[in-house]
């Protein structure tokens, strides 16, 4: 990832922001993105000066506005970073070591494989499907469906029905979601079936989160009245 020319902040002397990878930044969100497992275009996600110039001045600001403008959004951009320094993102495979979900899939060489992917705090579930023999994902085989009833536990905001690859949802046709790529969510202790060709029905339930204690509100204890 090249380096990216940065522009001083108005006022104030802004400190440099030197990325993990030792990349001279220009917000905290452009160094954030030399610590994401994969690598990112710059151009679109870390713009120089040059190409933010080029944007405010299709917006009609004026060319002595430039730098304040800029600075303002190196400000913005900066505001959008956790407090952590790190970008959060949904939806990535596991790596090999973490920690997974596994429910075979009885008559099959295949099984789910749930997994955090990011989702934790709304207690969603990231799945798909895999050869466990060969440790690879795989894409779900033709006229596999998967349908979600209703949740007890975790319903509030959350619908059932059928529940359709993310891929889907951005116009990629199943058949042409690159292999191993294909993933679903649902949230955890959501009773589901599969529906499989010339097989019968196979019913699960997704896994559970770890309680985690929120401070935020006030909870029952047991007691003997």
């Amino acid at each position: 990832m090249s380096n990216v020319t940065t522009s001083p902040s108005a006022g104030a002397t802004r400190a440099p922001i030197i990325s993990s990878k030792g990349r001279v930044c220009r917000n905290r969100w452009d160094a954030a993105l030399d610590d994401l497992p994969f690598d990112v275009d710059p151009v679109k996600y870390a713009p120089s000066d040059e190409s933010l110039n080029d944007m405010f001045r299709s917006w009609g600001i004026e060319e002595s506005d430039l730098a304040a403008v800029r600075a303002t959004y190196d400000r913005n951009m900066d505001e959008l970073s956790p407090a952590d320094g790190a970008i959060h993102i949904i939806g990535l495979k596991p790596t090999p070591g973490e920690n997974v979900h596994i429910i075979p899939i009885p008559d099959d060489r295949l099984s789910l494989r749930f997994f955090e992917g990011g989702m934790g705090d709304m207690r969603v579930f990231v799945f798909d499907f895999v050869d466990v023999r060969e440790k690879r994902a795989v894409n779900s085989p033709a006229g596999y469906e998967i349908e979600s009833f209703f949740n007890q536990y975790h319903h509030t905001g959350m619908h059932f029905g059928p529940i359709r690859p993310w891929e889907e949802g951005f116009g990629i046709a199943r058949a042409d979601i690159v292999d191993g790529c294909e993933r679903f969510a649902v949230a955890a202790r959501t009773p589901c079936v599969l529906r499989r060709p010339g097989k019968v029905d196979f019913r699960f339930v997704a896994p559970e989160f770890p309680y985690r204690p929120d401070d935020r509100y006030a909870a029952a204890h047991a007691a003997r009245w």
